[in-house]
């Protein structure tokens, strides 16, 4: 049960984080740190959604014959692709230290 539940609290933190970047964005204010946390929050957070699934199911969980195991690894690029975490972090700390962080 308590897997279930982390799973929605990953889910609606990674929500948030995204509509309070998107909120931003549509008023024309800055979101480079918020559009970095969203990155960051929701690629982290679906990453142990998936892993908990996996885990939900057991051996079942890593075969093909749920698209679980595929989610994980297309999760995994998705990590890398668009800015690893440190990228994301990297943004925040420039934006949140005044761009005194190197």
């Amino acid at each position: 049960q308590w897997m279930i539940v982390d799973n929605e609290i990953d889910i609606r933190h990674a929500r948030y984080c995204v509509l309070e970047a998107a909120q931003k964005a549509d008023s024309g204010d800055r979101f480079r740190t918020e559009a970095a946390m969203a990155k960051l929050v929701a690629t982290e957070a679906s990453s142990r959604v998936v892993d908990r699934c996996i885990q939900i199911h057991g051996g079942v969980g890593v075969t093909k014959d749920l698209p679980l195991e595929r989610w994980y690894r297309e999760l995994r690029i998705r990590r890398v692709g668009e800015g690893p975490s440190e990228v994301q972090r990297l943004i925040m700390a420039r934006d949140i230290l005044g761009g005194s962080f190197k």
